[in-house]
Order: structure tokens, then C-alpha cells, then sequence
């Protein structure tokens, strides 16, 4: 997503988060309107319409659901209700310093630093009562770190709403699957008294609908990953950002639109030999590990035009979509919700053992060819940060590529400038990079 242009607001008055946001993005829609951009108009469309659906949830007579982590989201559409992804609050607003760190300091009041900014951020909104609308209910899972498991018990005391927790485990096999599925199991009952739906026919057949678009925007998604494997990479970047819009988006039209128009124009782009890259030249395939800088996701651009380094794929783009392969059969579909769960970005590799961050890491290293890794390591992230060094090590013995480490804060600007961010990234590209390229063609 497109990096929001820094705003002055005066901290001693409320805001309204939803309408702000709304406003924002359809500013960004008008202007690109007035500039005759239509090539580019489906990278806003997707965001214009999910904020928008969720401002307009009880007024188009639908039950709005706050959640964090990996929920059934499509289970909650199937019940008519507007699933809310907390995590979008402090990613929409990283690049707006005096917004962001007004709500990151009012939950320092009560919180130590050392949490994550990203839980910081959506905490502070629900400590000052300045969402702008009103839930339903909160749904939670327990994963992916002990900063989540400690504002998500805090949110559901201050939005005071019916909540339901997903009680997620470290281990991503059979037992761990079947152990989601049944909690899946009861969730259904749960949702029923909330909206007053009965779990019948017709719903099950609204259910096996969404699930089919899932289906279809995972193709999309697959596709998309394939065409980025081709050298040179024909898509930017900052379209991984966008990507990952279909963790908190399954089993939507608008998920699928934005996905097949991608595809659409990287394959008319790799036909016509082009790229739509900021570089002319692609020298570098870049994996970006561990978070996305949300803050400053234009870094990827500068480095593509600096130096020629594409990110082929970073830690949350990478998915492994999970295809539904019996829509009648509610067993089966438990069992393959819980696994889209667990294979999560950012769950599938950093809430259990290394070993499912070094198959992951096996995966973008070998298909995407990447011969350039940094680990953009978010400081709040501390469970990531203990595998780091197992990681990197990994990557120098089976690929013989030396790692930088950045640390940032993904979504707190205050952390590091960019200024600070380009100088540390531009002494890797050019005294190890180049150094480490030159002696592999020696």
C-alpha cells in the first residue's frame, strides 16, 4: 500500500480512526482519478472498499468483528458479519508520525516500551476511544508473540464486547491441525448467538460460496508468486505490501478483482519484455526477511532504483494458500481452515520451532534466486530476533550469502530515519554486496 503522506494533528484533540482513514484513502482515489491514472486504480480500489465496508458495516445491517491474529475470517463473512483486521490500524498509519506515536505513547502510560509497536499502536486507539465505531464482538488468537497475548486481553476489557479467543499451538502437523479444527467446531454455535443466524442450509451455502472465492483469489496468488520468479522480477516490490491484504481478506470479490488485474498486467509486462520495476536493469533479487517495514515501504523503491535490488519476496508474502479440495465435505473444510490459519504469514515461520522459519526460508532462497538478504528485523518482534542468528548462519552455509541485519521499528518512525535506514543498507549494497558479487563471478 501506498505510504500516507506525513500530517500534522494536534495530540489534545480526538480523532475519529475509521473516518480519518476513509477520508485518506479516498483523497489518494480522487487525486489519482484527476491524474488520469486508471492503470494504477486498482492498487486503491481494494483499499478504498475494505475500509469503507467496514465504516459502513451497521448501516448496511451487518455485525462488525474487531479480530487479531489468524481467525476464520471466512466463517465470520458467512455469518454476515464485517471482519475487522486490528493489525491495518497501525500499518495504515506508520508513515504519520504524530498520529502513530500519539497512540504508541498513550499505551506506554500503561504498558512497558518493550511491546510491539504494532500492538502499541491499535492499544492506544482503544485506550483513547478513538476507533470511531462500535464492535460486535473481538475474536483473538494467541499467536504470534507475547506482545499480542498481552494487548488482546486488554482490548477485550475496553471494547467491553463478546470475545472469543483461538487457542493456537506451536506445532503445525496433524494433531495441531485437528486441535484448530475443533475449536473451529465450536466457534460455530458462538457465532450463532451473536448474529442470531442459524448455522442451516442457506448459510452453508453462503459459506461454500466465500470459500470459493478464497479458492480463486489463492490461484491468483499462486500465479502471482510464479511470475515473480522469472528473471527480471516484472513486479515492484511494494506490490508484496498489497499482497498481503489477502491474509484478513479471503473469500472476497474484491481480494480477487485486485489479485487478477495484478496478474493481468505482470504477465502483459513479462510478454512485452518489461518490467514495472523503478530500475531499468535488474542486478540484485532481494529477500526481505522477517517483517515489512510499514513505515517506509518506499525503501524498497529507492533500492531498486539506487541499486538494481529487487525484493523478490519478503517473510509476509510468501504464502502457502491453502486450496480447499472438498467444499461439501465440513469436516474436510475444519481441518483446511485451520491450516490457512497456522500457514499464516508470519505465524507459518516465527510461532514454533526454527526449523518452520528455515523451511520457509528454503522456499524464497531456492525459487525466487535471491542472492541478496537482509533481515528487516522489527525490535519488537523478540521471538524472531532468538532464531536471527540460526537463520542468517543457515542461509551463509547452504546459499553463501552474507546477511545484513536492520534493525527498525516497522511501524514506530521515531526508531530510525531514513536517512539512518538508506546509509546502513547502501554500506551493505556497496562494500559487501558488490565485494561478495565480485569475488563469486572471480
Amino acid at each position: 500500500m501506498a505510504n500516507t503522506p506525513k500530517q500534522n494533528f494536534d495530540p489534545t484533540k480526538p480523532v475519529n480512526m475509521i473516518d480519518l482513514t476513509c477520508e485518506q484513502v479516498d483523497s489518494i482515489y480522487q487525486h489519482m482519478l484527476t491524474k488520469g491514472m486508471p492503470e494504477i486504480m486498482w492498487t486503491v480500489d481494494i483499499q478504498k472498499s475494505s475500509w469503507e465496508e467496514i465504516r459502513d458495516a451497521h448501516k448496511n445491517g451487518k455485525k462488525l468483528v474487531g479480530f487479531g491474529g489468524p481467525v476464520p475470517v471466512t466463517l465470520l463473512r458467512a455469518f454476515d458479519c464485517v471482519p475487522f483486521f486490528f493489525d491495518t490500524i497501525p500499518t495504515r498509519i506508520a508513515s504519520m508520525e504524530d498520529l502513530c506515536s500519539r497512540f504508541i505513547d498513550e499505551t506506554e502510560k500503561y504498558a512497558p516500551t518493550s511491546m510491539c509497536a504494532i500492538d502499541k499502536a491499535q492499544l492506544g486507539v482503544a485506550l483513547k476511544h478513538e476507533l470511531g465505531v462500535e464492535l460486535d464482538a473481538f475474536v483473538h488468537a494467541t499467536v504470534p508473540c507475547d506482545s499480542a497475548r498481552i494487548a488482546y486481553p486488554m482490548m477485550e476489557r475496553l471494547y467491553d464486547c463478546p470475545c472469543y479467543t483461538f487457542d493456537l499451538p506451536f506445532r503445525h502437523d496433524d494433531k495441531g491441525f485437528r486441535y484448530v479444527a475443533d475449536q473451529i467446531q465450536a466457534f460455530v454455535p458462538w457465532l450463532e448467538e451473536l448474529t442470531g443466524l442459524k448455522w442451516d442450509d442457506e448459510r452453508k451455502a453462503k459459506f461454500k460460496e466465500i470459500n470459493e472465492l478464497s479458492n480463486e483469489a489463492h490461484v491468483y496468488l499462486k500465479k502471482l508468486s510464479d511470475l515473480r520468479k522469472k528473471t527480471p522480477c516484472v513486479l515492484p516490490g511494494r506490490m508484496l505490501v498489497l499482497n498481503e491484504m489477502a491474509g484478513f481478506l479471503p473469500g472476497t470479490q474484491m481480494l480477487v478483482d485486485m489479485l487478477k488485474t495484478q496478474l493481468e498486467m505482470g504477465e502483459m509486462l513479462a510478454d512485452m519484455g518489461m518490467t514495472a520495476t523503478k530500475c531499468p536493469e535488474e542486478k540484485y533479487r532481494v529477500c526481505l526477511m522477517q517483517n515489512m517495514l510499514w513505515s517506509n515501504t518506499g525503501i524498497m523503491d529507492w533500492m531498486e532504483k539506487t541499486y538494481g535490488a529487487i525484493t523478490v519476496m519478503d517473510g509476509f508474502g510468501y504464502q502457502e494458500g491453502v486450496i480447499f479440495d472438498d467444499l461439501d465435505n465440513w469436516e474436510r473444510v475444519k481441518y483446511q481452515t485451520a491450516q490457512m490459519m497456522l500457514f499464516a504469514p508470519m505465524i507459518h515461520g516465527a510461532t514454533g520451532p526454527t526449523d518452520y522459519w528455515l523451511k520457509v526460508i528454503d522456499k524464497m532462497y531456492e525459487e525466487y534466486s535471491v542472492n541478496v538478504s537482509i533481515f528487516m528485523g522489527h525490535v519488537g518482534c523478540k521471538h524472531t530476533w532468538a532464531s536471527g542468528k540460526i537463520v542468517t548462519d543457515y542461509i551463509q552455509e547452504k546459499y553463501g550469502i552474507p546477511t545484513l541485519y536492520v534493525d527498525v521499528d516497522a511501524v514506530d518512525p521515531r526508531y530510525k530515519s531514513n536517512d539512518e535506514l538508506r546509509a546502513q543498507i547502501g554500506e551493505y549494497m556497496e562494500s559487501v554486496v558488490g565485494a561478495h558479487n565480485y569475488r563469486k563471478d572471480a
